[in-house]
């Protein structure tokens, strides 16, 4: 049931967005890139600010958010073992659960029944190492798969066969998105001044065609500091998927040293919209999350729904405590929670993160390992996908 829920979502989406020319809507989105990184302004009013309250810690029901939720048990086999703490991405496709961990790629059917894996770890041709990321290109029914530290993005079908490998610009690759027969690259490059000794680091978007070919790129960030390398402090979903639009949110950035290279609370969620990119809303933390003169906010990303806008972040003054922000536009009420949801639908004790699928985030998910009083060993985790209220 959870598939048909999600595939109605889905579908509802791609046709709103299908009445749009694709192609003049990403030109012309990356001219609005450019136009944002030149100073110009993309909108005229005020941007919707919404206020978080640093200082509260409730719990959020997920009842409250949720009008459904599906649990799905994993099986567990010699092949098919999930380790929770190195998933980086989960997505639904068809009958499909792919799940994706540092190390390997597992197929799921929609009942939870291990099918196949997608490739092999290794250094040889087509194998991959410390996966980052991976984007799903749903007409062809292939996948992107981005690596650690490599100028290769490696190209699978759904049944695992190694297609191809794509080369790209020499830049160090942060997230990558999959749409309109396109493939969007994320990234970033540094450079020293030899003068000055400062480092300039530039976000840049490219457009790759089906044939690995750059359509377009701009530069959307530029920053400067001293140290020769940094580190986003992202869950690596840059660009997600809404029921009408694109989002896009940018996190902070931070040196070798981990500390933010520019003393601006990176607070703004970006949207497509009417093709241009846009500012879309912003999260006003307490002073902008400043204070002696130090940013004290580590923000790692912001995303929304039709209805709901998310956060999570770390305040440095209370502990460097992991938040959880959640903001309901339709009742106008905020919710903060220092350790993650309550899930009082299965009745689970402890607090859970949830995560956005980034084709649709009208559906989230998180896992829990619910292990039973025969069980010898720890089984898989269970994997929860809740559709959100509207």
């Amino acid at each position: 049931m959870f598939i048909n829920l999600y595939l109605k979502n889905y579908n509802l989406l791609l046709y709103e967005k299908n009445k749009l020319n694709m192609k003049i809507y990403y030109f012309l989105t990356l001219i609005s890139f450019l136009l944002i990184s030149c100073g110009s302004k993309t909108i005229k009013g005020e941007l919707f600010e919404i206020p978080v309250d640093i200082d509260q810690n409730i719990s959020l029901p997920l009842s409250e958010i949720t009008e459904i939720l599906t649990a799905v048990e994993l099986e567990l086999t010699d092949k098919s073992l999930i380790n929770k703490d190195q998933i980086k991405r989960i997505i639904i496709f068809e009958d499909n659960i792919i799940i994706a961990e540092v190390f390997k790629i597992l197929v799921f059917n929609k009942d939870g029944k291990y099918v196949r894996s997608i490739g092999a770890r290794g250094q040889g041709p087509g194998e991959y190492n410390f996966i980052m990321n991976l984007a799903l290109d749903e007409k062809n029914k292939r996948l992107f798969i981005l690596c650690l530290g490599s100028s290769r993005i490696f190209c699978y079908d759904l049944e695992g066969k190694f297609l191809k490998s794509l080369y790209v610009p020499k830049i160090f690759i942060d997230d990558l998105y999959y749409t309109n027969e396109e493939l969007l690259i994320i990234g970033h490059d540094i450079n020293k001044d030899s003068e000055t000794g400062i480092y300039n680091m530039s976000a840049l978007l490219y457009r790759l065609n089906d044939n690995s070919e750059v359509i377009d790129s701009c530069i959307f960030r530029t920053n400067s500091f001293t140290g020769g390398s940094v580190s986003l402090t992202s869950s690596s979903n840059f660009i997600l998927r809404g029921r009408t639009s694109d989002y896009m949110y940018y996190s902070e950035v931070y040196n070798e040293r981990a500390n933010p290279v520019e003393n601006v609370l990176r607070d703004t969620l970006y949207c497509f919209k009417k093709n241009k990119l846009a500012p879309e809303l912003k999260l006003k933390f307490k002073n902008d999350g400043i204070s002696g003169g130090s940013k004290f906010i580590d923000l790692s990303n912001i995303y929304r729904s039709s209805r709901y806008v998310f956060s999570i972040y770390k305040n440095n003054q209370n502990k460097k405590n992991k938040y959880h922000f959640c903001y309901d536009t339709k009742t106008g009420k905020g919710y903060n929670m220092r350790d993650g949801y309550t899930d009082d639908i299965n009745g689970i004790e402890e607090p859970v993160t949830i995560y956005p699928f980034n084709h649709n985030t009208e559906m989230f998910y998180y896992l829990h390992t619910n292990m039973k009083p025969d069980d010898l060993e720890e089984p898989n985790p269970t994997l929860y996908i809740g559709r959100l209220k509207k």
